[in-house]
């Protein structure tokens, strides 16, 4: 290691003219502005998505928090409350993206536009768009399964009673059939834990007791299971005023999910 030391001099490093110098160091600024761009994309698709998700997970938690918070459940405070979390997550992100960037100063207009004409930003581009497409497609598409999955209980409920599913319910059902062939359900799992099979099952079985399915019927001519599905009477409120969607999100569907012998019984029930 010593004699490689001590035979390194600036004699025997290449000297750069000027121009070359100054290529290079225009080179990495061109580059650097590249890659800025490229991050504000990501940041910006990141921020939108984190945002979106605050409102999503705030809108499956308002039920439980409206009954903590309140006696009655306001009829705004399903919409406030998701609103309010995505507005709070954006601005603060944004914020917090701000006083990062801040010591980068203002952007060079000759370097960025040299940046955007550059071949390799546009394939980098190309390939890096992948990323905030699959996380903004994602979003969407969970958004339209749980959409679908309260639609699927609705047609269920009253393809028993033998009513007339309007055209956008079936659209909606058959979409989230769609999604789930398209995409395993495992992905959704964590993001929309209030659409797994068990609570799905759970909640037909809840909407529908009052005319409930063959299959269900046996399911309810269990004692004690039927002391579980039909013992609180908010849930049947809620079923007979048609609100499946308050049903699925219900705090006590996880109560009910507990006992060991109801979650067997469910897992060998197919609605």
């Amino acid at each position: 290691m010593q004699p490689f030391i001590s035979s390194l001099n600036l004699e025997n490093i290449p000297q750069l003219s000027l121009g070359t110098a100054a290529l290079l160091i225009f080179g990495a600024i061109a580059s650097l502005a590249v890659l800025r761009g490229l991050l504000r994309i990501l940041w910006g698709t990141t921020v939108l998505c984190l945002s979106g998700l605050a409102a999503f997970f705030s809108w499956q938690h308002a039920h439980s928090l409206a009954q903590q918070w309140f006696k009655q459940e306001p009829s705004w405070f399903s919409i406030a409350l998701p609103l309010l979390s995505f507005l709070f997550v954006f601005f603060l992100l944004r914020a917090v993206s701000r006083f990062v960037a801040r010591p980068l100063g203002e952007s060079n207009d000759e370097t960025a536009e040299h940046g955007r004409r550059s071949p390799t930003r546009w394939v980098v581009t190309l390939l890096l768009s992948l990323i905030p497409t699959s996380l903004l497609w994602f979003a969407g598409a969970t958004l339209l399964r749980h959409a679908g999955s309260v639609a699927e209980i609705k047609t269920y409920v009253e393809g028993i009673a033998k009513q007339p599913v309007s055209d956008q319910t079936a659209f909606l059902a058959k979409l989230k059939q769609d999604i789930e062939g398209a995409v395993p359900s495992d992905w959704f799992s964590k993001v929309d834990p209030l659409t797994s099979d068990l609570r799905m099952t759970l909640a037909k079985l809840i909407s529908s007791a009052d005319d409930p399915a063959p299959k269900a019927t046996a399911v309810l001519e269990v004692p004690a299971i039927k002391t579980i599905i039909l013992g609180d009477p908010d849930l049947r409120q809620l079923a007979r005023d048609g609100r499946y969607s308050d049903i699925l999100r219900d705090p006590r569907l996880d109560q009910m999910l507990e006992n060991d012998n109801l979650r067997e019984v469910l897992q060998d029930l197919d609605l």
